[in-house]
This record gives structure tokens, sequence and C-alpha cells, in this order.
């Protein structure tokens, strides 16, 4: 019997499958069915926070023909136009707006333009990993984002898909290293677009800076610059270009003189970070990240002692023979390549945490850094691994035999077996402490989304424009009512509106209604 050979053009693919593949896959849906644990109540059972409701004035005061404006919760309780103290940009609020005007409830959309942004983070990652190491280094990449725990009180990320700008930020970070190699135009817009989700994106833009003249062509540094310059002013431009439109928009809108103090208002909020009557010392910053991560303090400091022990291992061999990224790591790119994206977040990750850790007028919350934390860390735990496969591979310490080369010498199998077996307790103990923790989480377990929506529906019948609260959750059910949210502190602002208290109230109260925890009630008689 003859075989025929293959038709010319048409590529051969290989239907074998061997037991790792099933580990895999058995990994892969381990990590989807984390992040549907995650994503499921976030989406329809945890509780709207203050923070969020907030935000969401922003689309909501749009549909109602008021501009760019928010509620002013937190500036005096009046109708604010572009807002500095809504440090979430427009390439979040605009999408929501445009969700809220097809019919879709305002958390809901809020809460699926934050699954986009998610999406867009974990599906980089994946792309940055594979191609730096293959699809066991994709999918470490994609599942370290939920393992960061940036959602401990007063100012958390509950979920990964919460109305807010950090996550859908990171995302587009991440997918401006995707491609930074190759079109670097298109890396110059995402980062813009970052910048114009949340500001704090533009620490990331040195790290991007350098990696477009490390990764242009040349022998020194000015033939590098000669050959990058055209690349990098269009990256430049390109990533000015959101911010540059937001500030003509917001300079016609307002007019000179209040454009040029909301200016200087942003300004002052972005150096400040909006905080007050803080001093927190570096190594208070420093234990709080560390203990981020739903794992042992001790667990973190031995997985990055022995990352960091084996990654320079890798590294020393990789420039001796770059051969050894494809061969011992399974790299689709080239040394310039690896070296290009690695040195972005290493020198990202590094920025942002110094900026973090030496803030000290800043609270130590998790949220701050976690646009950088969450681009990032995971490219640079990706890379580690790559150059770990690398020093542990038998062909960087030249074990195997010469000939019949897929014949390995007794010390080669050794060392397999022992960094197997310390990879796979490593990788249960890491994941048992994970899912533990993950799955034991509250969400704010006092109340749900349905609890708000509840109490928010009893007080919408009353139909007022205004209503007052302090800040917390009383400021999410008004929103979530209808009405304006302004803060029971505001004065004159507030004088007429009848007041939103979670609780107890805190003064005087005609009451007029209890719904679940919540109480409405009248506007206090003024003095005299």
């Amino acid at each position: 019997m003859t075989v025929e050979a293959p038709r010319r053009g048409i590529r051969s693919v290989d239907l074998s499958f061997r037991p790792i593949d099933l580990v895999f896959w058995i990994a892969v849906i381990g990590v989807v069915i984390a992040n549907l644990a995650v994503l499921g109540p976030a989406l329809t059972s945890v509780r709207l926070w203050e923070d969020e409701a907030f935000n969401l004035t922003v689309p909501l005061n749009l549909l109602r023909g008021l501009g760019y404006s928010s509620d002013g919760t937190l500036s005096g309780s009046t109708i604010t136009p572009f807002d500095v103290r809504i440090s979430t940009g427009p390439v979040v609020m605009l999408p929501i707006a445009a969700l809220m005007a097809l019919g879709i409830e305002p958390v809901l959309a809020g809460r699926l333009v934050g699954l986009l942004g998610w999406s867009l983070l974990l599906g980089s990652l994946w792309f940055i990993g594979r191609r730096l190491g293959g699809r066991w280094v994709g999918l470490v990449a994609a599942a370290v984002p939920l393992a960061y725990a940036a959602d401990p009180l007063p100012s958390p990320i509950q979920t990964p898909v919460d109305v807010l700008g950090e996550v859908t930020a990171a995302g587009l970070l991440a997918a401006a290293l995707v491609v930074l190699h190759r079109r670097p135009w298109l890396a110059g817009l995402l980062v813009g677009l970052a910048i114009q989700t949340k500001f704090i994106a533009l620490l990331a833009v040195p790290a991007f800076a350098i990696a477009a003249l490390l990764d242009a062509p040349g022998s020194s540094i000015w033939q590098r610059v000669r050959a990058t310059l055209p690349r990098v002013l269009a990256a430049a431009g390109l990533a000015a270009a959101p911010t540059f439109v937001y500030e003509v928009v917001k300079f016609f809108s307002l007019g000179p003189e209040a454009g040029i103090e909301n200016l200087r208002n942003f300004g002052w909020f972005l150096l400040g970070g909006g905080q007050f009557g803080y001093k927190v010392p570096p190594i208070d910053k420093l234990t709080v990240f560390i203990g981020a991560w739903h794992l042992p303090a001790s667990v973190v400091f031995g997985l990055v002692a022995l990352g960091v022990v084996l990654a320079v291992i890798g590294a020393i061999a990789v420039v001796k023979r770059p051969k050894l990224l494809a061969d011992a790591a399974a790299s689709r790119a080239g040394l310039r390549e690896f070296a290009v994206v690695a040195g972005v977040a290493v020198l990202g990750l590094v920025t942002y945490l110094v900026w973090w850790l030496m803030s000290s007028h800043t609270p130590p919350w998790l949220r701050h850094p976690a646009p950088g934390v969450l681009a990032f860390l995971p490219v640079a735990i990706a890379a580690v691994v790559v150059l770990a496969r690398v020093a542990l591979s038998s062909k960087t310490w030249g074990l195997t035999k010469p000939e019949g080369g897929a014949r390995t010498t007794a010390r080669v199998v050794a060392l397999r077996v022992v960094a197997g077996v310390l990879a796979v307790a490593g990788v249960a103990v890491i994941s048992v402490s994970l899912v533990g923790r993950i799955v034991g989480h509250s969400y704010g377990i006092w109340e749900t989304l349905d609890d708000q929506r509840a109490a928010a529906a009893d007080i919408a019948e009353f139909g007022y424009d205004s209503l007052a609260s302090p800040w917390g959750g009383g400021v999410s059910v008004i929103v979530m009512s209808g009405a304006h949210a302004g803060l029971i502190d505001a004065g004159r602002a507030v004088a007429g509106d009848p007041r939103v208290w979670p609780g107890e109230p805190a003064e005087a109260c005609e009451l007029m209604l209890q719904s679940g925890d919540y109480r409405l009630c009248e506007p206090p008689v003024p003095a005299g």
C-alpha cells in the first residue's frame, strides 16, 4: 500500500494526546472556574459600594442632559462638571453611559464595562506569557491577577468588575505590552487610553519610553535614537491624544477661567491623592503588599527568593546562549523582544511600588498601585518562570548525552524529578490556599445588591430629586434610587434635602420610611 505525500501548503497536525495535555486543560478549567466563582457574585449580588456609586453619577448625569458632571458628593454636594474627585476617566464612563442609554440598569452597565476591562487584562496576559514561554507560562500570567487581594476596607477593589478604573487601566497597559514590539504606535495609543481610564497610568510612561529606545536596532545609543525617533514620536503623539482631546473638551465646556481652575484642582488632587492626615512609613505599606496575595507571608518570601535566584541563573545562561530561550523555554520571542517586554514589566512594577511606598501622605490602600501591579507583575512572573525553566534545563548545564540526543543522564532525570516534585507541591499548597481564601471571601456579607435595590426602590417612590446621607452605604442607595446624592455635612447645599441613614440616625429624625437597614427622614428643622 502506498501513502500519498502530503500536499504542498497543507500543514500537518499533531493529533497525539499526552498526559501533560490533560493536566494543562485541567489547570485551564480550574482558572476559568475560579474566575466564574468570583465574577458570578460580582455581577449579581455583591453590594454597590459608595465609590462605585459616586462614579456612576457621571454617566447618569450625562443621560440627564447635565453634561460630563458628577453629583459633587465629595465636592460640595452640587452638580460638578469634570469633577477632579472622579479619578476614573471617560474611557470607562462613556461606555457605561452608552449601555445605560440602551436600557441596561446602571449597576449592571457599569460592571459589564468592568468585565470588558478584566477580560482585556487576562487575554493580554495570556498572549504575552504564551509568547514569552508557551502555554503554561501564559496560563500562569493570566492566573496571577485573581490572587491579588486588593479588597480590604476602607478603599477596596471588591471584585475585578467594580465600577472603577484600576482594572481596565491595567488591561490597557497589558494590551500595550502585547503590541509594543511590532506596533509601537498602537502601544502608545493604548497607554494614552489607560491614562484617561485612571490617570495614575501615567507612571507607566517612562518604562514604555525606555523600551522603545532599547527595542530599536543599532549598536550605539545615538544609532538607536535615530532609528527609533519616528516610531517614538508617533507613539508619544498617540499616547497624548486622548488626554489632549479630553482637556480641549473640558476647556471649551467650562470656559477659560473655570478650565484653568479645574486644572489647578486636578494637579492638587493628583499630587496629594485627595487624602489628608496620613503619615505611613514605607515598611508598613510593604507589609500590607506582602500580605495581599491570599498566601502566608512565608510562602510569598520563599517564592520571591526562589524566583530571583533561578531568574538570575537563567538570565546569565540566556545572555551567553540566546538559543536557550527557544530550546529550553519554548519562547517564541527573540532575545531582544524578551528583554524589552520583561524590562518594561519590571521597571513599570518598580515605578509603581516605589511611588506608592514613598508617598507616605497616602494611606496603605492596595487599590492605589493596582494598575501597575495587575499589568506588570504577572508579566514579570512570566519572565521569571521562563528564565527558571532555562536555569533548570539540562541543555543549560550540558547534561544531555552528545550521542542519541533523546537520552539523558541519571543526573538529568534526578534534576527533573526533584524540580517536578517541588513544582507540584508548591502549586498544590498555593492552589489550596488561594481557593480556600477566595471562596471564603464574604464580599460585604452584611447586605447584598438586592437588599440595596429593594431599599432604593422604596425610597424612589417618594420622588425626591436630591437626598443627603453620610458617606457610606446611604450614598449607594441614593444613587440607585435615581436621586442626586449629597453629604449631610455639606451645609446649605443640602439644607432642604431629606436624609438617608444606614442604621440608626445620628441626629433627630422624623422617620418617613424604614426599608431594611436604611431610614429615610425629613430634612432637619433649621435652628432658630
